[in-house]
């Protein structure tokens, strides 16, 4: 390593005195521009020569400075090495500046921050500029393809919805697999992001492996994600951003191909579902509705942000106020949410700082059915209603002449159902130096939220007609809060030995409640309870649960060469058995930066050749909240109060474990290049299932901890300056990761369970689907053929006659991202897509639209005008006097896609520009669209769905912006 030979050189200096006898000396203090904390292991040296020396623990520097010598070189691995002229000064100190391709970034992980050269763990960040003023509502969205071995998918358009997040795949039957989050410090609750600003966001950190997610122990099984908001700076001068941005929504892909009223009497006809008269057919093709305009739109979207930032030595704050709304492809579907964010530090001492996190978002959601084959979804109705039905008479007034149910668009605008969900994340943490390099921090926070829902039956509707109106009010509050105490010190000895220790003591509390309502009999125009004649349901319920845990780590770096990680952590859950309920877990990791070797330090090209491995044990306590105990359900019986045995006792259920085993190398090279692998395998042990019992028990069963599987996977990364010709570049990013899943144990010896669609079957991935294999169509007689478990076909369908696919899997194994960023001076232009291959998911909604039997008389897709006529035919659909409609591999679809995520062109107007004006910092004005181009076979509303099956689901939304940002 460079520093040991600079050593050596200074203690040949300090015998050679008469030599330098004319020498000066300069000393100061090095420290990191992003946050301020001393920077170890600096080195600087006299330009031009050998002379140098390193920072210490604190980052102080003394070096003695020939007479001669007319600057210093600065420099750190990650870092822009920083070039100071000497005019005579004794003092200097140097804010370091992470460089743009830092293989040394900033990462927040374990109750903490560290720096990636000096981490074992598998860590991905997504910054900041991969979040902003992406046109959705929900955060959690705009993390698919952003890093390898993340899946996160949107299984519903509807503004506000929440993508289903995934991490290494799925570890878990009947345990939960969403990942921890964790915002400033504070655990907080999944589904309510849609209250939150991701403008407000600094970085996601997405921790993976066992030292990533070890000290959050039983919660960490499905890995953790770690959000981080912005904070002020010390510069003095206040920052003020405003942000805005406008634009219009449109349905992704509108690739059903229904019968228009033509082809529909056509195949009515043919069929013999009727016989019209010329008369009739010439009334009838008078229209042509395509209902799925009829209850779709073209929608607007806008947004209003307004942040301020600045401070001082003693207090840095940021603070910003947002308003976002978007109107719903489909009518009464609208989102808008306002949000208040403030973040302060304050150093009310040398040794002693305090600050607080908090938000509050405050949002209105207005929903319809968003899913499913019932007709009051209006994606369903669409589908089926035939094109020759009328959506208005001739006055313009919603026509139910002659329709099968309710008008869908009338339903729409009649009734009404929506929500409104507060949400406030706060914490108040204070830290002080107790001695030197000893600091204790407590933090508290705080996730709370309150949910209220209410509907409306018109009387004149439809749906309402039967309860003459109905209303119903539904409230649901939780509140958790987690005290964090740390204990952090640090020592540093002969230069060299870096150790880090911590120590922390952490409580979880959660309490939730929920009650509803609903009553009928209503006046015309009036919703609220009160003027209801008669109630109808009611219920309600209350739960809670708590955390208690003990962890400690310890981060040994020796020169920055060789790096160590260890951490334990004890957890005692309310969730698990008396017997089980406390758990422990833990991790250990090494690491070799090999590019600090004195055999590399010729290798001028290479920036970081590094090995990390790490090894360890998470748990996972997602399941409910009463799972172990012997409990009693309530209700009516004659109209009396009435008990019944619900469930057996369990007091030796206990966690979920997860062993998780990482290699990886990352790789840094002439300044441009940046490459990393990861190879790791991750067994489920103790799965928690849940056991079938004998009805004659009293109940249907309980859950036990029984039951193995891995996840085994590659992930890789690449990140290049490619091109850099004077005004020019070109940037590239692209991640990809392959998992492959392996159930590997079932209860009492079972080797697997049917699960209707698919099949849970040892040494196979979870979610493999299992289905009768469809053989086509009989020539000779129209039939529709199937091929039986032993292989000959027949055409008379059974369920018996099920198969495991193999290598069909609805959770893709295949998945990943990549970015392209072209620059041209202020000009710039960014795509970004995301992938995944080899994903299944049964149409299911085929089966509505392409049915030969009970719905042939609803509209049809044109697929059904392939059908058998007569003998010889290659048709793709039996003859309908069959009715071969069946849930087989006819329905199996191949998901897998490349889809055009964000296209994003912006300019940045001259700062030169700006600064005649005295009062603009910056502006950038910009153009996106998002979801703009899907490649699939996927016939389906949308391939980037989360599920065994799609049914009816509301569509992906195309967005195009435009947008303003402005500095001042």
């Amino acid at each position: 390593m460079k520093h040991v030979f600079y050593y050596l050189l200074l203690l040949c200096i300090a015998f050679s005195e008469p030599l330098f006898a004319q020498n000066s000396t300069i000393r100061g203090t090095v420290k990191d521009k992003s946050n301020g904390e001393a920077m170890i292991g600096v080195t600087i040296v006299v330009k031009g020569t050998t002379i140098g020396t390193v920072t210490d623990f604190e980052g102080n520097y003394n070096l003695q400075v020939p007479q001669e010598a007319n600057a210093l070189l600065y420099s750190f691995i990650g870092y822009e090495q920083q070039e100071v002229a000497l005019t005579g000064q004794q003092v200097i100190n140097i804010l370091l500046e992470s460089d743009s391709e830092s293989i040394d970034e900033v990462i927040v992980t374990g109750y903490g921050i560290k720096k990636k050269g000096t981490y074992t763990g598998s860590v991905e960040v997504v910054s900041a500029d991969k979040i902003e003023q992406v046109p959705v509502a929900s955060f959690d969205q705009v993390l698919q393809g952003q890093a390898p071995g993340l899946i996160a998918v949107g299984s519903s358009g509807a503004p506000g919805s929440a993508a289903t997040v995934r991490i290494r795949g799925i570890s878990s039957i009947n345990a939960g697999n969403d990942p921890l989050y964790i915002m400033d410090g504070i655990p907080i609750s999944a589904g309510q992001f849609s209250a939150l600003n991701q403008n407000d966001i600094e970085n996601v950190s997405i921790l993976k492996d066992a030292t990533a997610t070890s000290l959050y122990g039983s919660r960490a099984s499905n890995g953790v994600i770690v959000i981080t908001t912005k904070r002020g700076d010390k510069e003095g001068k206040t920052k003020i951003q405003y942000r805005g941005q406008y634009g219009f929504n449109q349905i992704a892909r509108d690739n059903f191909e229904m019968m228009n009223t033509e082809q529909k009497i056509q195949y009515e006809e043919e069929t013999g579902l009727k016989d019209y008269t010329p008369e009739e057919k010439l009334e009838l093709m008078k229209t042509n509705t395509n209902w799925l305009d009829v209850v779709l739109r073209d929608a607007m979207t806008m947004s209003h942000e307004l942040s301020a930032s600045g401070g001082n030595e003693k207090t840095q704050f940021y603070v910003s106020g947002s308003y976002y709304y978007q109107e719903g492809i489909q009518y009464r579907s609208d989102f808008d949410r306002m949000n208040f964010r403030l973040n302060l530090d304050n150093k009310i001492s040398e040794k002693a700082n305090l600050g607080t996190n908090l938000t509050i978002g405050y949002e209105t959601n207005s929903n319809t059915i968003t899913g499913g084959n019932n007709v009051y979804n209006p994606i369903f109705s669409a589908r089926l209603l035939n094109p020759y039905l009328k959506a208005y008479d001739e006055n313009g007034d919603y026509n139910n002449e002659g329709l099968p149910w309710a008008n869908p668009i009338e339903q729409l605008m009649l009734n009404d159902n929506s929500n409104n969900t507060l949400k406030i994340v706060g914490g108040v943490f204070f830290d002080v130096e107790l001695a030197k390099n000893l600091v204790f921090k407590t933090n508290v926070g705080v996730d709370f939220y309150d949910y209220t829902a209410t509907s409306y039956l018109h009387p004149d509707s439809e749906w309402g007609a039967a309860t003459h109106g109905k209303t119903t009010r539904a409230f649901r509050r939780n509140f958790r809060i987690t005290p964090t105490n740390t204990l952090r010190y640090k020592l540093m000895l002969n230069d060299a030995h870096d150790f880090n220790f911590l120590l922390g003591q952490e409580l979880i509390s959660n309490n939730s409640e929920s009650f509803s309502v609903g009553a009928k009999n209503l006046p015309k125009d009036l919703k609220v309870l009160n003027v209801a004649a008669e109630a109808d349901t009611w219920g309600g319920s209350a739960y809670d649960y708590s955390v208690a845990s003990f962890f400690a780590n310890l981060a040994y770096n020796y020169k920055y060469k060789y790096l160590v990680d260890l951490s334990i952590r004890r957890d005692g859950s309310s969730r698990f058995g008396q017997n089980n309920r406390w758990g422990t877990f833990w991790s250990a990791g090494a690491g070799w930066n090999i590019q600090e070797e004195e055999f590399m330090k010729d290798i001028s090209w290479l920036d970081q050749l590094k090995i990390r491995a790490s090894i360890g044990e998470t748990g996972n306590y997602n399941i409910g909240n009463y799972e172990h105990l012997a409990l009693f359900g309530y209700g009516t019986y004659m109209n009396q109060s009435a008990a019944y045995f619900y469930q057996h006792q369990n007091d030796d259920l206990t966690w979920e474990r997860k062993l998780k085993a990482n290699v990886a190398l990352d790789m840094a090279f002439m300044r441009k290049y940046r490459m990393k692998v990861d190879l790791y395998q991750e067994t489920t042990k103790d799965m928690l299932f849940y056991i079938p019992y004998s009805i004659t028990s009293g109940t249907s069963g309980r859950m036990e901890n029984i039951g193995e599987m891995t996840n085994t996977g590659i992930e890789l990364e690449l990140d290049a300056q490619i091109l850099k010709l004077q005004d020019f570049t070109f940037h590239f990013n692209a991640n990809a990761a392959y998992n492959k899943n392996e159930v590997t144990k079932l209860y009492n010896g079972l080797e697997n369970i049917d699960q209707g669609y698919t099949q849970i079957t040892v040494g196979k991935p979870l979610g493999t689907f299992y289905l009768t294999e469809w053989a086509g169509v009989d020539e000779s007689n129209g039939k529709g053929l199937w091929y039986r478990a032993d292989g000959s076909v027949t055409d008379t369908y059974s369920d018996s006659d099920r198969q495991l696919h193999d290598g069909k899997v609805y959770l893709p194994p295949l998945t990943g991202g990549f970015t392209g960023t072209f620059s041209y001076k202020n000009l710039q232009l960014t795509a970004f897509f995301s992938w995944m291959a080899d994903k299944w998911i049964i149409n299911n909604t085929r089966y509505f639209t392409e049915s030969q039997g009970m719905f042939m008389s609803y509209n049809q897709s044109t697929e059904m005008l392939d059908y058998w006529k007569q003998p010889g035919d290659q048709a793709k659909h039996p003859s309908p006097e069959y009715q071969d409609n069946q849930f087989d591999t006819r329905l199996l679809e191949n998901a897998s896609f490349l889809r055009l995520k964000n296209l994003n062109i912006s300019y940045n107007i001259n700062p030169s520009w700006l600064n005649r004006t005295g009062f603009f910092r910056s502006a950038r004005i910009y153009a996106q669209g998002q979801n703009l181009l899907t490649f699939t076979k996927y016939t389906g509303i949308d391939p980037e769905f989360y599920g065994v099956n799609e049914l009816n689901m509301y569509p992906h939304v195309k967005t195009f912006t435009f947008g303003i940002d402005l500095g001042f």
